[in-house]
């Protein structure tokens, strides 16, 4: 018979920080502990279960399909834990507490919506007695860590909605097209040529594309590209793609405007190019109705004082 104690959950978080960051050497710094330490915590409960759970070495980190089998019953074990504590929180309208949100890179600069100020009038609401955890995730990553309770509230955009969560639009992100100075599109326009020969030759271009949009900024062009696409979810990377002069692609105004001011990028064609982006607000629909902080906080971020507070 198996036991469940808190030498079995402790070793669970640990094979579950294991595969978040695919391997023993890269959950390191997610668990501030040594490769040596983690390994004999994996062997450990590998031992207790009688199990096999992943194989790690040379060859890299996988799941044997026990392994996925005990992640999957693992995850919906700390979610009850979870559920358990959000019950227990709102038990005679407890003041205190826990708030996990998630958010989606480079928001902060956004002048329709100020999280920081949330933040800080959140915390002034329950005078201290409040820990706020924040998490910075790809939507992907955001939806899953809803579901999975790691998280109370997701900031980001998502373009296909989960049936157990909630979406509340917050503000629309324009995106515009953008290049560098040496790439060939931003020299034509440079040029004065055509706008027709302009979105002509983009065809041709490297594009650089955020991948949880599913190729909407792509299909916005209205043509299919020729040259190569390169997909990440973090606008960072696709701001080093585009300055490298290789590629073109969509990036916040809000983003890229310091860039523009340098004259390290220039827009292309902004007055018929640009894509519209809704930044959503996600949580679950059921238990967080119950949760006072959850109301709380829901009632700040929607709040269009909000935003014009900010400016």
């Amino acid at each position: 018979m198996i036991k469940i104690d808190s030498s079995m959950i402790k070793g669970l978080e640990v094979f579950l920080a294991v595969i978040e960051a695919n391997g023993v050497t890269n959950a390191q710094t997610l668990l501030n502990k040594d490769a040596s330490v983690i390994s004999r915590s994996l062997s450990s409960l590998e031992a207790r279960l009688k199990l096999t759970l992943c194989e790690r070495g040379r060859q890299g980190f996988s799941l044997t399909r026990e392994g996925q089998q005990v992640a999957d019953e693992a995850l919906k074990l700390f979610s009850s834990f979870r559920s358990f504590e959000n019950r227990m929180e709102s038990l005679g309208g407890q003041g205190s507490g826990r708030l996990a949100i998630g958010v989606i890179d480079n928001i902060i600069g956004e002048s329709c919506f100020c999280l920081d100020q949330a933040i800080a009038k959140l915390s002034d609401r329950f005078a201290g007695n409040l820990h706020i955890d924040l998490y910075v995730k790809n939507p992907y990553e955001l939806e899953k860590y809803l579901l999975d309770k790691r998280i109370d509230i997701a900031l980001g955009i998502f373009e296909r909605y989960q049936d157990a969560l909630e979406y509340r639009a917050l503000y629309e992100e324009v995106d515009y097209l953008y290049a560098a100075p040496n790439n060939p599109a931003a020299k034509r326009q440079a040029q004065g040529v055509a706008d027709t020969q302009l979105l002509e030759s983009l065809k041709q271009q490297n594009f650089a594309a955020r991948n949880f949009l599913h190729e909407a900024d792509i299909a916005c062009l209205g043509y299919d590209l020729l040259a190569d696409v390169s997909y990440t979810a973090n606008l960072e990377a696709i701001a080093f793609l585009i300055l490298s002069g290789r590629y073109v692609g969509f990036m916040p105004a809000q983003y890229a405007a310091p860039f523009v001011a340098s004259g390290r990028l220039t827009p292309i064609l902004p007055a018929k190019i640009k894509r519209v982006s809704t930044m959503t607000l996600a949580h679950r629909r059921a238990e967080d109705k119950n949760r006072g902080i959850i109301k709380e906080a829901l009632e700040l971020l929607l709040d269009p004082k909000l935003a014009e507070n900010s400016k």
